[in-house]
């Protein structure tokens, strides 16, 4: 996971707060159709850029949303506390996030990852994602879409809805994360409406606490490794 690299991140927007490309305690807009050079970082402000809009660099903000349009292209799009949403179409090189959900919508291309610490990632029909999907505390829901990498979890229910397909695995690390005193909480993989694995569905950890629900036609054509399974 990313968290110890996001928080770095925040670090240095903090530390180059003066710089001329970094905006303290203001939000940045990008018109629509506007070609913006260079990369958008905010500190305690939200980034939007608008439809039709191209930022050759990336989009990063610490305590801010960010929001890309219909049909942009971004590098780049983190934050540290915060939401980040991309329009129908938009593409991104790669979205990151420690404290907040990732929404992307119809036909969103991401070149690399996806990756959240505390929140829901979701993904609407045809999204196309070339690296991994994953999350620590969080859901993820995916309809209709591609995932090229794998998607991994700790402690959040995934949906595969639609016939969606996932080149890689599914993994689900409970090997050493478990909190204190504390057992894991029922984790619930669906596959369902004609959607496929074609890796494996992985559980790690003793106590897992993992059920994986087949439906509507949904297959894993690898294996389902310590995880309860039930078939409807």
């Amino acid at each position: 996971m990313r968290q110890t690299a996001l928080i770095a991140l925040a670090t240095v927007l903090l530390a180059c707060g003066a710089s001329s490309d970094t905006h303290v305690n203001k939000s940045i807009n990008v018109d629509d159709g506007e070609h913006k050079k260079g990369s958008l970082r905010s500190v305690n402000g939200s980034i939007s850029v608008g439809n039709d809009a191209i930022v050759d660099g990336n989009c990063t903000t610490v305590n801010g949303r960010i929001s890309i349009g219909e049909n942009s292209t971004v590098g780049d799009v983190s934050c540290v506390n915060g939401s980040i949403s991309l329009d129908r179409n938009a593409e991104a090189s790669e979205v990151s996030c420690v404290n907040g959900s990732i929404t992307l919508d119809s036909e969103v291309k991401v070149k690399g990852d996806v990756s959240t610490v505390n929140g829901s990632i979701s993904c609407k029909r045809g999204v196309a994602i070339t690296g991994d999907l994953e999350t620590v505390n969080g859901t993820i829901k995916i309809q209709e879409s591609r995932i090229a990498g794998d998607i991994a979890t700790v402690n959040g229910d995934i949906d595969l809805l639609e016939a969606s397909f996932v080149q890689g695995n599914v993994i689900v690390d409970r090997g050493n994360k478990k909190p204190l005193f504390k057992e894991y909480k029922e984790l619930v993989i669906t596959v369902d409406g004609n959607s496929k694995v074609k890796g494996n569905i992985e559980v790690k950890g003793d106590e897992p606490n993992v059920t994986v629900v087949l439906s509507g036609g949904g297959e894993v054509l690898g294996e389902i490794i310590n995880a309860r399974v039930v078939r409807k």
